[in-house]
């Protein structure tokens, strides 16, 4: 992979002939070619703070660094517009200022602001306690891999109506790419997963960027990042449950045998009591249901109930014998 910021801001301008600036066409339209066409594979860095949310890019995309002087003089098919590129990776990066001022600048609309964290909250100073106190905002950077740039156009408008003007190419970054948001926050008037909540609102419905009135700029898909701490405690939870959840059906076998024992044994402290067979061999049948192996102590109780009967039938013979009674 290529580094997408030294290709536009430097090889861009290598081997332009300002001596016959319409020469350069073919050369400026392969080097914008080139840049958006370039597949960059993403090696996650190390998070900051302690606060993370993925968001990804909306049609159209995203414009960062608009800005930026880029302009070469009358060559069609350039990239008019500057990007702001990390110097190091060479990747878009939105910087964390940019997200600050942004989201500062939602608290202008206090009706909106209130709808998001309630009425009972004092704005104004939810505002002094989020941008002048010690929440940090750190820069977002791209974590999806891929292709993450492409190209769009302006039709600018000439003092003559008629005349069909030429667009003006800028590149951007595209729809469905990924940019971790990282934070560093702190709990105060709302918690901290408030403050992240109203972030996403704000990022969602007024963008980053320029061109955020034609709808660039906007993000969708917004999901909590979790830090190694968090992960480990995570597991750490999930390890917690598996083993309660282990316990607790260990603890509801044992609770189900007692009780599966006392019935049996109630039912033969019972069985001697029985006026007829026929009630008998139901409290047998329910004390035992289909495993009919009892103890020598057991067999002694049914014994005596057998004796204590009149008249027995074969049937009634074959019953005993199930319960190993002779």
């Amino acid at each position: 992979m290529s580094n997408l910021g030294w290709l536009f801001y430097k090889d861009y301008f290598r081997g332009i002939n300002y001596a016959d600036l319409e020469s350069n066409s073919e050369l400026i339209k392969d080097k914008v070619e080139n840049i958006i066409n370039q597949s960059v594979t993403i090696v996650e860095d190390k998070m900051l703070g302690n606060t993370h949310f993925k968001a990804t890019t909306t049609y159209p995309g995203l414009l960062l660094g608009s800005g930026n002087a880029h302009e070469l003089p009358s060559i069609e098919g350039q990239a008019i517009l500057g990007f702001h590129f990390d110097y190091t990776s060479g990747l878009p990066t939105i910087q964390g200022s940019s997200i600050k001022g942004v989201l500062r600048s939602a608290f202008k609309h206090t009706e909106y602001i209130k709808e998001c964290v309630g009425n009972e909250v004092d704005i104004e100073t939810l505002e002094k306690e989020i941008f002048d106190n010690a929440d940090v905002f750190f820069d977002a950077v791209v974590i999806s891999s891929g292709k993450i740039l492409g190209d769009d156009f302006l039709a600018p408008h000439g003092k003559d109506p008629l005349k069909n003007p030429t667009p003006l190419r800028f590149i951007k970054v595209l729809p469905n790419v990924t940019f971790r948001f990282d934070f560093e926050l702190s709990s105060g008037l709302i918690s901290k997963s408030k403050k992240v909540e109203l972030f996403k609102n704000i990022l969602s419905d007024l963008g980053l960027g320029a061109k955020t009135n034609v709808g660039y700029g906007k993000f969708t898909n917004f999901k909590k990042e979790q830090t190694e701490e968090e992960r480990e405690e995570e597991e750490k939870a999930k390890e917690l449950q598996i083993q309660k959840d282990k316990e607790k059906k260990e603890q509801e076998k044992k609770e189900a045998e007692e009780a599966k024992a006392q019935k049996k044994q109630d039912g033969l402290n019972a069985l001697l009591d029985c006026k007829t067979l026929a009630d008998g061999f139901k409290l047998l049948k329910d004390s035992f249901g289909k495993k009919t192996k009892p103890t020598s102590e057991e067999k002694e109780i049914i014994k005596k109930f057998k004796n204590m009967q009149k008249k027995l039938s074969k049937g009634d013979i074959k019953t005993f014998n199930k319960y190993g009674i002779s």
